[in-house]
Order: structure tokens, then sequence, then C-alpha cells
């Protein structure tokens, strides 16, 4: 599964955000996403994934793609 596939999953799965509203090109206001759940999933990522993430860096990413980036970019960064 790839970084963007662990995303959506925590998303729907752990945070209860409608599927529908869960696609690549959504912003954190298309899906609902308040602060309180910005620090959720920052502790949630870090959990499932392993990345160290903190709710504001989350907060300025445009949308979920490149929400899926970034995380990328932080394992790769851990892995080396």
């Amino acid at each position: 599964m790839n970084v963007y596939e662990s995303l959506k999953t925590i998303l729907i799965d752990e945070l209860k955000i409608s599927a529908e509203l869960v696609t690549p090109e959504a912003s954190l206001e298309d899906i609902e996403c308040d602060s309180l759940t910005l620090v959720e999933l920052s502790l949630l990522l870090e959990r499932d994934l392993g990345v160290d993430i903190e709710d504001h860096e989350l907060k300025e990413v445009p949308d979920l793609a490149a929400m899926g980036r970034l995380l990328e970019g932080r394992l790769a960064g851990a892995g080396a």
C-alpha cells in the first residue's frame, strides 16, 4: 500500500471521514478537517506510519495528494 492509500485509510477508518470526500484533490476544508482533527491525524500518522509530523505542517498542504507526497518525503528521509 502506498503512502496516499495509507493516509486515505486513516482518514476514513480512524477519523470517520466520508469515503466520498477523500480524493487526491480534496482540501482539508473539503473533508471538513478542523484543528482538533489535524492533531489527531498527526498522532495517527506517527503511530501507523512512523512519520513525525506536526499538525501545522499538515495544515499548509493544498490537498490530500500533496499531503501524501509530504509524508512520502518524510518516510524517505527517515530511511536515509
